[in-house]
């Protein structure tokens, strides 16, 4: 979990880079890091639903397998349509671009790693397909996740 978590810092840090050096404005890192690194902060949400809000253990946490236990899969703040919708808003308002692409890009690329690195099926990080399965952890074939 450490090794991702550095990852996405640096992979959202490069897209916050990459959009201010072609937008002219260095604040696109902090909206990266928001969109592509605080994004995790989600699966606080999904563990304290799992123990009723009634304890935190971080090895449990930091294990992941929780989602296993509870048998559901939130994270509501992972989804590829935040991705489309960011860049799609910085076309349309593109004297805030930058805002929207460093939003758009960094989780992007977050939802790309995770869908490699889990080994999960292709659609498993768009919410809408969470949604239609009632965010069942079985149809999301997560091989990597239950490896742990």
């Amino acid at each position: 979990m450490i090794v991702d978590e550095i990852f996405h810092f640096l992979i959202s840090s490069a897209a916050g880079l990459a959009v201010g050096y072609f937008s002219g404005n260095y604040w696109a890192v902090l909206f990266a890091l928001i969109s592509g690194f605080f994004i995790d902060a989600d699966h606080l949400i999904d563990y304290f639903l799992y123990t009723k809000f009634k304890k935190f253990s971080l090895a449990e946490f930091k294990s992941g397998l929780f989602f296993d236990y509870a048998g559901k899969v939130y994270v509501f703040a992972h989804g590829f349509e935040y991705a489309i919708i960011f860049i799609a808003l910085g076309i349309v308002f593109s004297q805030y671009g930058w805002i929207f692409y460093s939003l758009g890009v960094s989780n992007l690329l977050h939802l790309l790693y995770d869908t490699i690195y889990n080994g999960a099926v292709w659609p498993t990080y768009f919410l809408i397909f969470r949604i239609v399965h009632n965010f069942r952890h079985k149809d999301f074939n997560f091989p990597k996740c239950s490896e742990r």
